[in-house]
């Protein structure tokens, strides 16, 4: 099962990669102002909530598999249409689909693993590579029918992963890590805005902010070969995370012609994020015993926090100052000592 999951993320990746780190400029390319393109995730979020609640109940009745089938399906449809429609809402409505079809399975499957003492490092690997090769395809603009053909064939090891039935009980999730999920938020905007300023502010060119993800995603994996061996995650946490935001306030103010020295910011980052996603991981996945009630729970706190952050977002109008704000909840996180636990 281990092995023909990790075929299916690094096929899947490509596709899913591309759409999520670069649809902001795609918008933005197509002539969306800032707070339209706010608008645009804030409908994709709302949309959101509805599939995680439908897949609580449809995960009753058939398996999970088969939602990333339809997640890989329309990831396709909506790499192809934001090439060629301009329908917002019809784009809006396909990213949500391949985007929230996908990712609560993932931790789904994430929970298992760590129930079952199935070692996931060889399939974030599997990420990372693919994330790598797809930032590579953008920048050579590699003819969209690649990704295409290369996401129809993530499809084929799924019908033969154990189509396992889980548990849809609802968990009550404790208040410390509600609160620990809320600001997380923040982390996760800033990296879905991070190709936008890059692009308004660094360099115009989708081949820059390639490159700025391959140095991030070949950093993430130094970081699970080398780094985390000797690095307690959980001790060092808040010291990394602080050192995240003096990198991150140091790209905001970098003179554009030493842009070089974003490759130096981007390998920090890299390994930054990847402390502060793992740890995330950790909580996220610690104690759990329902999968799915519990993840679709976690998976609408994350969306509401987007969607209020972003709706504060729109009304102050401009990317860096919202890069600022994100960058100051991240810096809430150093602040308290989040509780972990999971109570049912």
């Amino acid at each position: 099962m281990n092995r023909l999951y990790n075929i299916f993320t690094f096929l899947s990746t490509f596709i899913r990669n591309i759409l999520e780190v670069y649809s902001c400029i795609y918008l933005y390319q197509k002539g969306l102002i800032f707070r339209e393109i706010l608008l645009f995730y804030i409908l994709v979020y709302l949309i959101g909530i509805i599939l995680n609640i439908m897949i609580y109940f449809i995960s009753r009745k058939v398996s999970i598999n088969y939602l990333l089938i339809i997640s890989i399906i329309f990831s396709i449809i909506t790499y192809y249409l934001f090439h060629k429609s301009n329908n917002y809402l019809l784009l809006g409505i396909l990213l949500s689909v391949s985007m929230f079809t996908y990712h609560p399975i993932r931790h789904i499957y994430g929970v298992y693993s760590l129930n079952n003492k199935v070692d996931i490092g060889n399939n974030l690997i599997f990420m990372y590579i693919a994330i790598i090769l797809s930032n590579y395809f953008v920048m050579k603009r590699i003819n969209i029918l690649v990704i295409i053909l290369l996401s129809f064939l993530s499809i084929i090891p799924l019908f033969f992963v154990d189509k396992k039935m889980y548990n849809s009980k609802m968990s009550l999730i404790k208040k410390d890590k509600v609160i620990f999920f809320i600001k997380d938020q923040g982390r996760v905007l800033f990296m879905l805005f991070e190709p936008l300023f890059l692009y308004l502010y660094i360099d115009n060119s989708i081949r820059y902010v390639g490159l700025f993800n391959v140095i991030v995603s070949i950093a993430s994996i130094i970081y699970m070969y080398c780094i985390i061996r000797y690095v307690n995650v959980n001790k060092y946490f808040k010291f990394i995370n602080i050192f995240l935001v003096f990198v991150l306030i140091l790209k905001l103010n970098i003179n554009i012609n030493n842009k070089y020295w974003l490759y130096v910011i981007a390998f920090l980052e890299g390994i930054c994020f990847k402390t502060s996603e793992l740890y995330s991981t950790n909580i996220l996945y610690n104690t759990v015993d329902e999968p799915i009630g519990y993840i679709v729970m976690t998976q609408i706190i994350f969306l509401v926090a987007r969607i209020v952050l972003l709706i504060i977002s729109y009304f102050i109008g401009d990317i860096k100052i919202m890069l600022y704000m994100f960058i100051f909840i991240i810096f809430l996180i150093s602040l308290k000592k989040d509780t972990i636990g999971v109570s049912s």
